[in-house]
């Protein structure tokens, strides 16, 4: 599972936040490509890799044409146009975006309209953004909704949330901050912002405040697993510090993950499940490797009244215990789980991409004492088999002999 951890210490804004997706290595052509589904026009977008506080990280702007922009009849003129929900909302669900997208795009824009119908004392259907309803504005959330199914991130964790003092002033005048619209985003949540009293403006924008809302699923707390890469998208504003969203991965997908020791401690979590399908337990045995068990797997048994049934039994870090167990009852039809600590011994593992001549792949190098020996990712021979046109078996043989060629003149 990839965990996304932004860093807000300097607020958040749509556009900080894909510039630190920017920097964490989303592709701009495919962006693009995705964004060009909007069939939406007469902008560009600017990504600018360059430092700040002697810091590099990236800057994220949406360009607009001079003069006019249309999609859809709608004409553009100048940066603060504004749209109404409904047309927005009609805009995205016209659009050849996945669902999934869509759904998620227009929750973002629907929980901002919900906001600013209250401000304002008006329905969702009278709403009509300013800033928000401005091209810039729709790619910045649109954008973030195609970047993160892009990127493949399954959960988002935002850290040291913090917004300014003072008054800004907006499309309906000087307003103190935090802006009525973030204010009222947070109404019936927990979500937790500190007020930095140094800073006199704005840090948390009505678009970020929206991410955090619809996208975030913890706070302040750093989860498990590997941290990948770390990122810095600038935000526009000088504030006498660094303006920076810090994003960083995390992935607790433990197949290409490196092991130093030879002993370690595992919790065994075992459930008994008589009313679930194949596809159910595939799908959860799946799920439950994606959030950082170490093994999954079931075995068929037979419980009272002679019903064949299986248990659904995973080993796991006893830190993910709660995550797992959540998982277990949420996806599966477990009512209860059991657990026990386990103490086993492990092979040390070094991971490496090597390039051979059939492609690059993952190779383990895995030790105990005296004892040697590679390991190969299936799913990775699977696909350069495919790409090669060779039998599978045929394939690994080749590759393992290929490796310890390697081996033997420069080591893995």
């Amino acid at each position: 599972m990839k965990t996304l951890v932004l860093d807000a210490f300097s607020g958040i804004s749509g556009d900080m936040f894909l510039g630190a997706l920017f920097d964490l290595g989303l592709s701009k052509t495919a962006l693009e490509e995705q964004l060009a589904k909007l069939k939406v026009t007469g902008y560009q977008l600017l990504v600018d890799r360059t430092s700040h506080s002697s810091i590099y990280g990236t800057n994220f702007d949406v360009i607009l044409a001079d003069h006019q922009v249309k999609d859809n009849g709608i004409t553009e003129h100048g940066h603060h146009h504004g749209r109404s929900f409904a047309t927005i909302k009609q805009l995205i669900e016209a659009s050849e975006l996945s669902d999934s997208i869509k759904q998620r795009a227009v929750k973002l824009f629907q929980e901002i309209a919900v906001a600013e119908a209250h401000v304002h004392h008006q329905k969702v259907s009278e709403v009509h953004f300013h800033e928000v309803g401005a091209i810039d504005s729709i790619v910045d959330l649109v954008g973030a909704a195609i970047a993160l199914d892009l990127m493949k991130i399954d959960r988002i964790v935002v850290n040291n949330l913090a917004d300014g003092t003072g008054t800004i002033k907006i499309a309906h005048g000087i307003v103190p901050v935090p802006v009525p619209a973030v204010m009222q985003l947070r109404v019936g949540t927990k979500i937790p912002i500190h007020l930095r009293s140094e800073v006199t403006t704005e840090l948390i924008t009505p678009t970020g405040m929206a991410l955090v809302k619809c996208l975030a699923s913890e706070f302040d707390t750093t989860p498990s697993g590997i941290l990948e890469r770390t990122g810095y998208g600038f935000g526009n504003r000088e504030i006498g510090s660094l303006n920076a969203l810090r994003a960083s991965i995390y992935n607790t997908l433990l197949s290409n993950q490196s092991v130093e020791q030879e002993q370690d401690q595992v919790m065994l979590i075992e459930t008994n499940l008589d009313d679930v399908t194949g596809e159910q337990l595939a799908d959860g045995i799946a799920g439950l490797i994606e959030r950082g068990a170490k093994d999954a797997w079931s075995e068929p048994i037979m419980m009272k009244k002679g019903r064949p049934a299986y248990k659904l039994c995973l080993l796991a870090d006893p830190a993910q215990r709660q995550i797992l167990v959540k998982y277990l009852f949420a996806k599966t039809p477990a009512i209860g789980v059991r657990y026990q600590l386990l103490k086993r011994e492990i092979m040390q593992r070094k991971v490496k991409l090597i390039k051979t001549s059939y492609g690059k792949l993952h190779v383990k190098q895995l030790t105990y004492g005296e004892v040697t020996k590679l390991s190969l990712e299936h799913q990775e021979l699977a696909k350069l088999a495919t790409l090669n046109q060779r039998p599978l078996v045929d394939l690994r043989t080749e590759i393992l002999a290929e490796l310890r060629q390697i081996k033997q003149k420069k080591g893995i």
